[in-house]
């Protein structure tokens, strides 16, 4: 006889709040996003979906 599934409860998915940043710190990840976005590709790329 199989075994009946137990119900699932209601997940709650709640995102991180966003840091605040400050004027200088925008402007520096800015700088530096194309240093970082070949990581960005390069994880894209190996990512199966």
């Amino acid at each position: 006889m199989a075994r009946r599934l137990k119900d699932v409860k209601e997940i709650r998915i709640e995102r991180p709040q966003r840091a605040k940043l400050s004027a200088k710190e925008v402007v520096k990840r800015m700088e530096e996003f194309p240093k970082r976005k070949e990581k960005f590709v390069a994880t894209v790329r190996k990512g199966k979906n």
